[in-house]
C-alpha cells in the first residue's frame, strides 16, 4: 500500500522551553495553518506538557541556558546532532546565542539544506567591555561566523545589531532580514485605559544590564518629589538578586512583585512602563505596554530607541543616567494628560510596527 508523503517538516531550536510558549506560538500555528509539521528543541522540559499541547513535537537537551563548559557544549552539539538525525527535518530554525551556534552546526552535519537563524539581542556577550567578557566576544563572533556560513538567511531585530556584526563579518550583509522584533498580539494585550496616573512598571529579569538599580535610585528620587507614586517590578533573580534591591523594598521606593506567567493585569494597572536597559534586540516587554496603550519610558540604546519616538508614545534617557531617568518620570507625573495621549499613540505604534501577524508573515516569506 502505498503511503501518502509527509508534510515538510521545520525544526525550531530554542532557548529555554518558557520561550517557545511565549515568543514563538505565533510563529508556530501560521506556519501550522501553511502545512508544516513544527518540531522544537528547547534547553529544558519545564514547559513540555504546554507546548505538545498545541500540537508541536517537542524534544530538549537538559543543558545549563548561560553555561559556557566546553565538554558542555561538545555534548549539546551531540545532542542537537541526535535529535535531527532522527526526526529529519526540511528546514532548521534557530534563535538566541547556543542554537544559533551548536544547532546551525548540528544541522549542518546531518544534511539540512536549509538553515535560518534569528538575532534576538547581542546580551552580555556585547554589553560587557572586562578584559574577560573581550574574550568571550572574541570567541563567540568567531564561533557565529563559522555557523552563519551556512545559513541561507539571518534575521535580526534591529538595524544596530545588523550593522554591528556585519562590521565584525560575522554576516554577509546580503543574508540579513530586519524584522520589528517577534510581534505582539494586540488582541491578547488589548488597550485599556488608565486606572492611576501615579503608578509606573518595570519588568525585566534582575539583571545590572536591563537598568534594574537605575529603575531603583530614580524612583527614590521621584518619592522625595512626591510620596503617592508606585513603583512595580517584576523580574526573576538572574546577575542580581532580591538582596541587591532589599534596601529599596524596604524603605517602600520599590513593590517587588516577584514573578508572573501573565503581565497583562500589571500592565493595565500602570500608567507608564520603564526599561532602562543597556542594550535589547526589541524588547517584548515594551511592545507589550504599547499595545495595552502605555506611555514608554526606555533608554538611547540598541532595539530600545527603536520602540520609542521621543515626546510621541514616550521618554528616551541615556543609559545609566538615573537624574534623567527621574526627571523623565517626574515630567510624566506633571503631564497625567499628556500621558493618556502618548498612550494612545503607543497602541498606534504596535498596530503599525509589532503586530505579530505582520512579523511572523515576513518571516514566513524568509523562510519560503
Amino acid at each position: 500500500m502505498n503511503t501518502v508523503k509527509n508534510k515538510k517538516k521545520i525544526l525550531l531550536i530554542c532557548g529555554i522551553s518558557q520561550t517557545v510558549i511565549t515568543f514563538r506560538l505565533g510563529l508556530i500555528k501560521i506556519l501550522q495553518e501553511k502545512g508544516f509539521e513544527v518540531a522544537v528543541i528547547a534547553l529544558d522540559d519545564d514547559y513540555k506538557d504546554a507546548i505538545i499541547n498545541y500540537g508541536i513535537e517537542f524534544y530538549n537537551v537538559n543543558s545549563k541556558n548561560r553555561s559556557l563548559n566546553p565538554f558542555g557544549m561538545r555534548k549539546l552539539l551531540m545532542n542537537y546532532r541526535s535529535i535531527i538525525k532522527q526526526i529529519q527535518p526540511d528546514i532548521v530554525f534557530t534563535f538566541m546565542l547556543k542554537p544559533n551556534i551548536f544547532g546551525v552546526r548540528a544541522a549542518k552535519k546531518e544534511g539540512v539544506k536549509r538553515i535560518f537563524s534569528m538575532v534576538e539581542g547581542a546580551g552580555d556577550v556585547f554589553i560587557n567591555n572586562s578584559f574577560k567578557w573581550r574574550i568571550i566576544r572574541f570567541v563567540v563572533c568567531r564561533m557565529y561566523k563559522k555557523s552563519f556560513n551556512e545559513v541561507q538567511n539571518i534575521f535580526f531585530l534591529n538595524q544596530d545589531d545588523r550593522s554591528e556584526f556585519v562590521a565584525r563579518k560575522v554576516v554577509k550583509d546580503e543574508k540579513t532580514i530586519i524584522v520589528s522584533g517577534i510581534g505582539v498580539d494586540i488582541e491578547h494585550f488589548a488597550q485599556k485605559p488608565i486606572k492611576n496616573n501615579n503608578t509606573f512598571l518595570m519588568i525585566a529579569r534582575m539583571l545590572t544590564t536591563k537598568g534594574v538599580l537605575e529603575y531603583c535610585n530614580a524612583a527614590r528620587i521621584v518619592k522625595q518629589y512626591k510620596k503617592d507614586v508606585t513603583f512595580d517590578y517584576i523580574g526573576a533573580e538572574g546577575t542580581l538578586k532580591i538582596s541587591d534591591i532589599q534596601e529599596f523594598i524596604d524603605d517602600g521606593t520599590v513593590n517587588y512583585i516577584g514573578t508572573t506567567k501573565d503581565v497583562r493585569p500589571y500592565l493595565e494597572d500602570c500608567a507608564v512602563f520603564v526599561l532602562p536597559s543597556y542594550r535589547e534586540g526589541m524588547p517584548m516587554s515594551i511592545m507589550e505596554a504599547e499595545s495595552v496603550g502605555r506611555a514608554v519610558i526606555t533608554t538611547d540604546a540598541n532595539g530600545c530607541r527603536d520602540t520609542v519616538l521621543d515626546g510621541y508614545n514616550g521618554k528616551i534617557v541615556q543609559k545609566g543616567d538615573v537624574e534623567g531617568l527621574a526627571n523623565a518620570m517626574i515630567w510624566c507625573l506633571d503631564n497625567p494628560d499628556e500621558i493618556v495621549k502618548m498612550g494612545q499613540n503607543s497602541r498606534r505604534f504596535a498596530e503599525d510596527k509589532f503586530e505579530q501577524g505582520k512579523i511572523n508573515q515576513q518571516i514566513l516569506e524568509g523562510i519560503e
